[in-house]
């Protein structure tokens, strides 16, 4: 029976420091778990933009491949136009390449050079009178369709006021 009793204040006495160490074990788990909470918001924070990052990247990697593919196309296309090019053409002859305010030794030479640039002259000066007449040939076709829309609404008004004297 002593031996019980005794055996009974050691299990009380180990219960007893449990029991007074049980306060700072829920201050540790709490403390672990407020760590935990803090890591995971933070975690779910990172995982947001890097998902929204893959997204972008995404989006940016099928542009990409569009470019890519419109690249190749219009290479394609280039090569094409170049094969074109050489089976139309004569073989090239090399040219004088001129500058303005040159002076240039051979008479033949800079009056081709004058007659040319002339040309070019009046080449600039028929494309803006060109120009010009295509603005203005505009400007009569707008003009027409209004005066036609105008004569269309007359047409309507002379109508209505006919059928209006004929009753």
């Amino acid at each position: 029976m002593k031996e019980g009793i005794q055996l009974k204040c050691v299990v009380d006495e180990q219960c007893a420091l449990e029991f007074a160490d049980l306060p700072r074990q829920l201050d540790a788990k709490i403390l672990e778990y407020k760590n935990l909470e803090v890591k995971n918001t933070s975690l779910e924070a990172e995982l947001r933009q890097k998902s929204g990052l893959e997204d972008c990247n995404q989006s940016l990697s099928v542009e990409l491949n569009k470019k890519c593919k419109k690249s190749e196309s219009l290479k394609a296309i280039n090569a094409l136009l170049m094969e074109q090019i050489d089976l139309h053409l004569p073989p090239a002859i090399p040219l004088v390449v001129l500058q303005s305010h040159q002076s240039v030794s051979d008479a033949t030479l800079a009056k081709k050079y004058d007659d040319l640039l002339a040309a070019h002259e009046d080449v600039k000066k028929r494309l803006i009178t060109k120009e010009d007449f295509h603005k203005k040939l505009v400007n009569v076709e707008e003009w027409m369709k209004s005066l036609e829309v105008n004569n269309n609404e007359w047409e309507v008004w002379r109508q209505t006021l006919k059928k209006a004297l004929a009753s």
